[in-house]
């Protein structure tokens, strides 16, 4: 089958930690009539295809007519999305002032290699992912769309441009984030454990509604458990993690819990992960998306999956 030559408006490059600021930037995008290209739809395309070709080919000029690299921190330090940057540069050489669109996260630095200072930029945090969309719509069309004006920061008097509190939106919400991480655990645990047979072991996905259980076994020798529990330690608005090869069962265990927070920098849902022993480091704070949470929990899995395994 031959490569799709629809070549659409705009191809969008990012790391997972802006993912769910952008999802709602390439949403507000359709709703304007643009078509973007969005790495969750090349995912039957790319099917068992080399997927860094696949990329390279939607950043490389042969299939939107713009890109837009979301420039942050986790971006720079990636190696997939620097793959696909490096690929964008190829044809911009063709045409410097028309092909990339940067967005920058943040007060990342920009490598004046990747970035020439003398090109314009627009700042994430300046807009919500609706101005964004209009702004992309504005440069790819020509127009802006009709009733959605935007008042510019920078065109504005001085009061205006006077640095504002960033806030939490009132809409966000402790427990229908914490019911939404829940639900993409289990999904993700249950698409990944047909993976371990691979390897010669057994991995058993079970769910309530309130509770994920993984159970990982090797000839019915029990390698490794996982609970994850909406709530637990007292407290209703935590996800509660009890880890080990051997559990010590209930809500009165814990080897760790996770918090859902609005991260006001990126406009996004985070998960802020107080671990005691989840990841083995003990002690300590880190914030993930809820799939960044799920690959490291995998990760961790297989991690000590192959050290018990070799100990036996």
């Amino acid at each position: 089958m031959g490569e799709p030559n629809h070549v659409c408006d705009l191809a969008v490059s990012f790391a997972g930690e802006q993912r769910d600021y952008v999802e709602q930037v390439v949403a507000h995008c359709a709703e304007l009539g643009l078509s973007v290209l969005y790495d969750r739809d090349l995912t039957i395309e790319l099917w068992g295809r080399n997927l860094i070709t696949g990329f390279r080919r939607a950043y490389g000029g042969e299939r939107a007519r713009y890109v837009a690299p979301f420039l942050s921190r986790e971006y720079l330090a990636k190696p997939y999305p620097m793959d696909e940057f490096r690929a964008m540069l190829v044809p911009a050489l063709a045409k410097p002032d028309d092909y990339i669109l940067p967005v920058v996260v943040g007060d990342v630095a920009v490598p004046p290699e990747f970035l020439s200072p003398a090109v314009g930029f627009l700042r994430l945090e300046d807009f919500t992912p609706r101005e964004l969309a209009d702004a992309f719509h504005q440069r790819v069309t020509g127009t802006s769309p009709m009733g959605r004006a935007r008042t510019s920061k920078r065109n504005s008097g001085a009061a205006e441009l006077l640095r504002i509190p960033a806030t939490t939106p009132e809409t966000f919400s402790t427990y229908a984030e914490l019911e939404s991480a829940f639900r993409h655990l289990t999904e993700q645990f249950k698409r990944a454990a047909p993976r371990m047979s691979e390897a010669g072991y057994v991995c058993t996905v079970r769910n309530s509604e309130s509770e994920l259980r993984v159970r990982v076994e090797r000839r019915g020798r029990l390698l490794y458990a996982m609970d994850v529990q909406l709530g637990g330690m007292g407290r209703d608005d935590v996800l509660n993690f009890v880890v080990g090869p051997r559990l010590r069962l209930g809500r009165n265990a814990s080897n760790g819990t996770a918090s859902p927070v609005f991260d006001r920098t990126t406009g996004t849902s985070r998960l802020e992960m107080n671990d005691l022993s989840v990841f083995g480091r003990g002690l300590g704070s880190t914030s993930f998306s809820k799939e960044e949470l799920f690959e490291a929990l995998w990760n961790r899995v297989v991690d000590q999956v192959e050290q018990l395994a070799e100990g036996s």
